[in-house]
C-alpha cells in the first residue's frame, strides 16, 4: 500500500472512545497489550528525570508502566477523549499524574515545558500539526519516544483474514495515516531539529481463541476505527485460535 497523505484524525478517536466504548477499551487484555508494546519502548533508553508527558494516555495504561519504570520523571497526561482521562483519574494508581483532555495538535503546556514526551501506539491518531507541538514542548535535549503501528504484509492468520476484508472493501475506504505507515517512512512523522537516535522494528504477538474474539479486541482498541473509518467489517473470518501479529517502529528521538 502507498503511504496516504497525513489528515488530523483525531476526531475519528472520539468516534470510537466516546461513552461506553471508554469503558470497553479499559479491559485487562488491553492492558496487557500496551504494557507489553511499552516494554519495548522504553528498551535502551536512558534514565529519564524532571517532567514527563504521556501523549494519547488513554485510560492510563502507559502511565502504570512509565510510573513504575520512569519514577523519577513526573508524569502528566494528556488525551482527546474526555471518558478516557476521566476513567484514568479514577485509578488510585494515577492520582499523582496530572491527567487533562487536550488534543496533541494544541498542547496546553507553554514551550519547553518537557524533558520527555512518549507517544505509546497514539501517534497514527495524530495530525501533522503534533510533531511541531511535541517539539514545542520539549526542551533543549530532550526525548521524544514513541512506537508508531506499521502496514506490514504478514503470513500469520489473523493479519490475513484483516487484510482480506480490507481488500474486499477497499472501495469504501479513504486511506489514512491511522492504518499505519511502511517502516521507511516514520520518520516524516518527526520534526525539523531532532536527532533519531533508534528507528527499529518490534513485533507484539497475541493469541485469540476465535475470531469473534479478535474483532471485539481490535474494535476495543481502534484498531478497526483506524483502519477501516465509521465503516468496520462485521465479521473477520480465521480458523481458531487466531494468531494476530502487531508491528511498529520504535523511535527514540533527541532535541
Amino acid at each position: 500500500m502507498r503511504v496516504a497523505t497525513a489528515k488530523n484524525v483525531t476526531g475519528n478517536a472520539n468516534g470510537w472512545s466516546g461513552g461506553a466504548r471508554a469503558a470497553r477499551y479499559d479491559v485487562e487484555v488491553n492492558r496487557g497489550f500496551y504494557r507489553a508494546t511499552l516494554v519495548h519502548l522504553l528498551e535502551r533508553a536512558p534514565k529519564f528525570a524532571g517532567r514527563g508527558l504521556d501523549l494519547g494516555c488513554g485510560t492510563g495504561f502507559s502511565a502504570e508502566g512509565l510510573i513504575e519504570k520512569a519514577p523519577c520523571v513526573t508524569w502528566n497526561g494528556v488525551d482527546c477523549s474526555r471518558e478516557m482521562v476521566e476513567l484514568a483519574r479514577r485509578k488510585p494508581g494515577l492520582r499523582k499524574v496530572d491527567l487533562l483532555e487536550a488534543r496533541a495538535e494544541i498542547l496546553p503546556f507553554p514551550d519547553a515545558s518537557f524533558d520527555v514526551v512518549v507517544a505509546n501506539f497514539s501517534w497514527h491518531w495524530f495530525g501533522e500539526e503534533a510533531r511541531q507541538e511535541v517539539r514545542r514542548v520539549l526542551r533543549p535535549g530532550g526525548w521524544l519516544l514513541a512506537s508508531v503501528p506499521l502496514r506490514r504484509f504478514s503470513r500469520v492468520p489473523g493479519n490475513r483474514a484483516l487484510a482480506h476484508a480490507l481488500l474486499a472493501g477497499r472501495s469504501h475506504f479513504v486511506r489514512s495515516r491511522s492504518q499505519g505507515l511502511r517502516f521507511e517512512d516514520v520518520s516524516r512523522l518527526l520534526p525539523g531539529g531532532v536527532r533519531v537516535v533508534r528507528h527499529e522494528l518490534v513485533v507484539v504477538n497475541e493469541q485469540f481463541a476465535d475470531s469473534q474474539e479478535l474483532r471485539e479486541v481490535l474494535e476495543s482498541r481502534g484498531a478497526l476505527a483506524a483502519i477501516f473509518g465509521d465503516q468496520p467489517p462485521t465479521r473477520i473470518e480465521a480458523p481458531s485460535p487466531v494468531d494476530f501479529e502487531w508491528p511498529f517502529a520504535v523511535l527514540h528521538v533527541q532535541v
